[in-house]
């Protein structure tokens, strides 16, 4: 019979930072090998509105699994004050049989940021000391969160459009500035993160230091933006993708631009990547079934090992 895992079950059974980051970054790696399937995902959009309903299938043999995560991306539920981001993750054998479904929201929000912080301690400067983040929801906070992991920031600056949603941020996470334009946040910053909703560009090339890199969570359709033309077709960026096939039809800052990804993560982490610092480096992170796979199968792992003999 299969387990289900509710929220708070796969909350207590995540696996500490430092183990997912070493399982995803071998996920990528098996995928840039073609030992991990997964085809470009599918979206469909409910008539009338920007909401999305994304199947998201996958099979990981190193893990001995496959399964799907179902997400609905619902912009409008900021305004419920509901997530933006909802779904189920349903995990199976290679034999077919059901082991567990749970709860995809905490996965999500932590396999996203954690694939970031992947990127970023490869491509970034590692003295990194300014962290600007742009948007301020619970990839804001889960990526604040992680990448603290990997630095020792000496200041971390949000800018949300919305300047109250930015100030929770900052009551409920320690030592964090509001800033008041985009421009300001990301001054002198080393490490950028958008992880907004935009339909349309909040990062320019003139917000950007060289040397810096860029996060780009957001614009996870066609038809959004985060990134300006001048930044993505910059002849100092250096585009890498988890995925530059899924780059090509889901991400709107690739296809509105016809910038093409110049590098796999998963080739790069199997490379010996020599950093350059006087590129602009950006991470197109649109998330992949593998990564909600690994996790999941990793919290199924957790709450098995700690309900043995119950």
């Amino acid at each position: 019979m299969a387990v289900r895992l509710l929220a708070s079950d796969v909350s207590r059974h995540l696996p500490p930072f430092a183990e997912l980051f070493s399982a995803l970054s071998q996920g990528f790696q098996e995928y840039s090998r073609g030992e991990i399937v997964q085809p470009v995902r599918s979206q469909l959009t409910v008539p009338g509105t920007k909401d999305r309903f994304i199947p998201m299938p996958a099979i990981v043999p190193s893990r001995g699994v496959m399964g799907l995560k179902v997400v609905c991306a619902v912009p409008s539920n900021t305004a419920r004050s509901l997530p933006t981001h909802l779904g189920v993750i349903q995990l199976f054998n290679l034999q077919g049989q059901i082991l567990c479904e749970m709860d995809a929201e905490e996965i999500t929000a932590q396999r996203t940021a954690i694939c970031s912080a992947i990127a970023t301690k490869l491509l970034a400067d590692p003295d990194s000391k300014v962290l600007a983040v742009i948007g301020a929801g619970v990839q804001a906070r889960s990526h604040i969160k992680a990448l603290r992991e990997i630095y020792n920031f000496d200041e971390v600056r949000v800018w949300n459009r919305t300047r109250d949603r930015a100030v929770s941020l900052a009551s409920t996470t320690p030592d964090i500035t509001v800033s008041d334009t985009v421009g300001e946040a990301c001054q002198g910053a080393d490490i950028i993160c958008t992880v907004t909703s935009s339909v349309e560009p909040v990062l320019y090339r003139d917000h950007v230091k060289l040397g810096a890199h860029v996060n780009i969570v957001g614009a996870s359709s066609p038809v959004t933006r985060e990134i300006g033309d001048d930044l993505m077709k910059c002849q100092s960026s250096l585009l890498v993708a988890d995925c530059s096939d899924a780059c090509l039809v889901e991400a709107g800052d690739v296809v509105q631009t016809g910038v093409k990804a110049d590098h796999n993560l998963g080739s790069l982490l199997s490379s010996s990547y020599s950093r350059d610092g006087q590129r602009i480096t950006l991470f197109k992170n649109l998330g992949l079934a593998l990564e909600d796979l690994i996790t999941a199968h990793m919290v199924y792992q957790n709450y098995l090992n700690e309900n043995q003999g119950k």
